[in-house]
């Protein structure tokens, strides 16, 4: 080779090494050439986490090597993306696909934190052996434990399953009372050291009662019904004496009692009416529950009863005349009433919160403190005096009512920024979750699914405190939504479907089917556990007026690590 042409040689070595030199430093540095406008760019990323962990990702149908995807933190990062609008795909043999159009930037990493796969085949799905299954409920002192209602001739039967070895554990049966329909969703409840249940029944009369168990090998026959704990010492016989003559005793005031002008009010009379007010005060100051009517001393009836948060043996109670008290099961004549006129109440903390009916306030009590007792918000109003109201209470500070002709009002107070929000959501609504964050409130109709920012939303996609976002609408009734637990993506019914589907509202919200049933699933057919990802159903018996419990595992997300 001659020296013309080894420095020949130098030359265009030179000279590539200045043209390639920039490019691959601006390649390195996110740059890409845009063919299109024949100009280098700087490219964007897309970050994903995903459930399950091992998928295939693609982007614009070509799948990523595992080379090419940055595992941090349990996710992918896919660097290198031009600008513009793509098309990202994950996918895994035996799942459902998940794929969005999505918009990619200079600089900036899309990210997708909540990317869900279910299995579409191959999945084991479990039955049990129990039959006759009207009605079933998660336990929350065992992750292998399901509350089963049943029914074997005119006995209604409470069951404890064991998920594990699929045995059955009775712990009370029944004739006189029966269960409660189904679709009036009343749950069983548990003492707050799961040893005692809370199980709502009908009477023959058709009213609402409940049973207290003690769930103790040792003692199963340790039951009260709560109709007893409100039985009054005084003999009807001795109240009804006075009836005739008086009104209710926080309708008598001094001066009704007094003798009026021009009246033929006899002395003897005034002493008889007297000594009447006076045996009654006494009766009413000995009365534990503070302020005893004569209504107080017939047969109680029932609306909602709830444990006291943190108390294994207290209650608080509803009644149908909108009485709520407060009672020990052990010590059942010190009952006190916390207020009259009440709507309906939840708990947050150690706190009972109630909605006033007289003047659509909401009122909070710590413990049992109803002398320090204090208004928290005052609402339109918003209902009449006679009705009910469902109350879902996150905290003193996000509280929603759902009131009977099914419209949905939001108490939401922001502390941080000094800002109260009371308004009407929506006019026709059937049940609501809150996300265990409080930033989300999920709510729904027969047809629709909507969910409500309560606080601003950093997380991509971003999202603003008051924004609403509808997530399906359907001509087919639409039941059992319930959060999983990511709280970015749900489980629905829809006619003989359970379906799932995400919240992110860029570009589509996907719809998914996750399994069919014979017939229509009706609310409380089908639950999850977030403990431990199992989907529960009720479903039934070929050939036999029967249901079944079957539970699949349909979400698997591996140990700490997500392994």
């Amino acid at each position: 080779m001659t020296a013309t042409q080894r420095r020949l040689y130098l030359l265009v070595f030179v000279i590539l090494f200045f043209i390639t030199a920039p490019v691959l430093v601006l390649f390195t540095k996110g740059y890409r050439f845009d063919t299109v406008n024949n100009i280098f760019v700087y490219s964007g990323s897309v970050t994903i986490k995903s459930v399950p962990r091992d998928i295939e990702v693609l982007v614009d149908g070509k799948k990523k090597r595992k080379s090419q995807l940055n595992v941090i933190n349990g996710s992918y990062t896919i660097n290198g993306i031009r600008p513009g609008k793509h098309t990202v795909t994950c996918k895994k043999e035996g799942y459902t696909t998940w794929t969005k159009e999505i918009d990619v930037h200079s600089g900036i990493s899309t990210e997708f934190w909540n990317v869900l796969l279910l299995p579409t085949s191959n999945f084991e799905e479990k039955s049990f052996t129990t039959e006759n299954i009207e009605q079933f409920f998660l336990s929350p002192r065992n992750n292998n434990e399901v509350v089963i209602f049943s029914k074997q001739d005119d006995k209604s039967i409470v069951s404890l399953l064991n998920t594990q070895d699929d045995s059955l554990e009775k712990i009370y049966e029944t004739s006189e009372f029966s269960f409660l329909a189904q679709n009036k969703k009343e749950n069983v409840e548990w003492s707050s050291d799961n040893k005692r249940i809370l199980i709502p029944f009908l009477t023959k009369d058709g009213e609402k009662t409940f049973v207290i168990a003690k769930v103790d090998e040792e003692n199963l026959e340790d039951l009260v019904i709560l109709d007893n704990l409100f039985e009054e010492k005084v003999e009807k016989e001795e109240i009804s004496k006075n009836a005739k003559t008086i009104a209710p005793i926080e309708e008598v005031s001094a001066s009704s009692m007094a003798p009026k002008p021009n009246s033929n009010t006899t002395s003897k009379e005034v002493v008889s009416n007297t000594k009447t007010k006076e045996a009654l005060t006494t009766k009413k100051k000995k009365d534990s529950s503070k302020e005893a009517t004569i209504e107080d001393m017939e047969k109680t009836q029932f609306k909602q009863v709830r444990w006291m948060f943190n108390k294994n043996d207290e209650l608080v109670v509803l009644t149908k005349d909108h009485h709520l008290f407060y009672i020990n099961i052990e010590k059942p004549e010190e009952k006190i009433l916390l207020d009259k006129q009440v709507g309906g109440f939840d708990f947050a903390g150690n706190r009972i919160y109630y909605f006033h009916l007289v003047d659509n306030s909401i009122w909070e009590v710590k413990n049992t403190d109803i002398e320090n007792k204090k208004q928290i918000a005052s609402l339109l109003t918003i209902t009449d005096k006679d009705s009910f109201v469902k109350m879902v209470t996150y905290d003193q500070y996000r509280i929603a009512l759902i009131t009977q002709d099914h419209k949905l009002f939001l108490f939401n107070y922001e502390k941080e920024e000094c800002e109260v929000s009371i308004k009407e959501l929506s006019n026709n609504t059937q049940d609501i979750q809150f996300s265990d964050d409080g930033k989300k409130l999920l709510y729904w109709s027969d047809n629709e699914i909507w969910y409500t920012m309560l606080r601003d939303w950093e997380v991509q996609p971003t999202r603003e405190k008051g924004e609403k976002f509808l997530i399906t609408r359907s001509s087919i009734p639409i039941k059992n939504v319930q959060w999983i637990e990511d709280y970015e993506n749900i489980f629905f019914t829809m006619g003989n479907t359970i379906k799932s589907s995400g919240i992110d509202v860029r570009d589509h919200i996907a719809i998914i089917n996750v399994q069919k049933s014979s017939q229509e699933i009706i609310d409380r057919d089908v639950l999850y556990d977030k403990n431990t990802q199992l989907l529960y159903s009720k479903k039934p018996v070929e050939g036999k007026n029967e249901f079944k419990l079957y539970n699949v595992k349909l979400i698997d997300r591996g140990n700490f690590l997500g392994l």
